[in-house]
């Protein structure tokens, strides 16, 4: 492999380590971390300085009968609120380590998407490269045989018209290239210069394996983890929601003391709410429904999943029987043909227009079989984002020769 040639590996690698949307993933991850320490944090006691009796009249006037009293008190959560915060904030922390695993495999699903489509699109130059110099080397020919009197102005005039074709053809080659090195690049914030020369092939292996194979690894999809960690967090809601139904009870206590006489005494008290009007039951029912909407949910996540192996299989199936069928049948034929038209155009048999002809038909095979190519290559990527992450299948395809 050349130094210049970044292979797939490297391109997972540089995503994973530098694609910004992993990095605001992790710091989301960072803070579900600081709630749980947040959630773990018992209430904070109070301290109250209560000043009574001046400023008023007759004997109340001035100072002089003024009552200070200073009391601490502190709340004592009941019904297991504290440890309930913190299952929450457990589950939410969870919640986020599995947010971040199911936008990593997005996001390395993308990478080997666009790298699938700047190898597609330097076949394509280098199929546009190929049509190019035939044009130049039959331009010259042309020339050569007019110039000889062997030929018309009129076959020269179309093979110039060949060429012009052919060099638009080849700009646009190379602008869709820049593009999709472009592309691939922004996956880890770079641009398109540091992307090069890819390493790999587009030829479809002769063996895969079997659908059912690889719909049993279905499972294993990061969305259901993620599915199973937002079910047990609302769960753990409902149980704070209904923990709330326990009243906290305050405890405070103090002095006194009474300026006439220089006089202090203790006071004391205790206070509980009363929930005649609110016992939680509206955030408690709405905590259990939002538990059975996600425990539903992972009934769709399934079949969501299933539909789309389905379609990427049967896309993956049709393109690559397509790619088989035009490599091995019709471009043996095509390649035959275009031979044959050249030999009878050098022997003055042809005219230019049938060389022209073969010429554009060979090309438009040639790409309709890298467009089948690109699409089984396509489909296998996401039929791999579906069933394994590591993409093994697909590093095998790129790897072969």
């Amino acid at each position: 492999m050349s130094a210049q040639q970044l292979s797939l590996a490297d391109a997972l690698r540089r995503a994973d380590e530098q694609n910004p949307s992993l990095h605001a993933q992790d710091s989301t991850r960072r803070a579900a971390e600081a709630l749980i320490e947040q959630a773990g944090v018992r209430p904070n006691p109070t301290l109250d300085v209560t000043a009574e009796n001046f400023a008023g009249t007759g004997a109340l006037r001035g100072v002089d009968s003024i009552e200070t009293t200073v009391q601490a008190s502190q709340t004592f959560e009941r019904g297991g609120k504290r440890a309930k915060r913190l299952s929450v904030a457990r589950r939410e922390r969870e919640v986020a380590d599995h947010e971040f695993t199911v936008r990593r495999a997005e996001v390395l699903a993308s990478t080997v998407a666009a790298y699938i489509d700047v190898l597609a699109a330097q076949e394509r130059l280098a199929l546009s490269t190929a049509s190019l110099d035939l044009a130049r080397e039959t331009t010259d020919a042309v020339a050569a045989r007019v110039k000889a009197a062997v030929a018309s102005t009129a076959e020269s005039a179309r093979a110039r018209a060949a060429l012009a074709t052919a060099r638009a053809d080849h700009a646009r080659a190379e602008s869709t290239l820049t593009q999709a090195r472009a592309a691939l690049a922004t996956i880890w914030g770079g641009t398109a210069t540091d992307v090069t020369t890819l390493a790999g092939t587009l030829r479809m292996p002769d063996e895969l394996p079997a659908a059912e194979t690889l719909l049993a690894k279905l499972t294993t999809h990061p969305r259901f983890a993620l599915q199973q960690a937002t079910i047990s967090s609302h769960r753990a809601s409902l149980q704070l929601a209904q923990s709330k139904n326990a009243q906290d009870i305050t405890v405070g206590g103090g002095v006194r003391f009474l300026r006439e006489n220089s006089d202090a005494g203790l006071v004391a008290g205790v206070s509980i709410p009363l929930p005649f009007r609110s016992q939680n039951q509206g955030n408690i029912r709405a905590a259990r429904e939002t538990l059975a909407g996600a425990e539903q949910a992972t009934r769709v996540i399934d079949a969501a999943l299933r539909a789309s192996f389905s379609a990427a299989w049967q896309d993956l199936q049709i393109s690559r029987s397509i790619a088989r069928d035009l490599r091995t049948d019709a471009l043996p034929a095509t390649e035959e043909a275009l031979a044959l038209v050249r030999h009878a155009y050098a022997q003055g048999e042809l005219p230019l227009l049938g060389v022209l002809e073969a010429q554009r038909a060979h090309t438009v095979l040639r790409r309709e079989i890298l467009d089948a190519e690109t699409a089984s290559a396509s489909a296998l990527v996401r039929v791999e984002a579906l069933t394994d992450p590591a993409f093994p299948l697909t590093t095998a395809l790129l790897s072969s020769r």
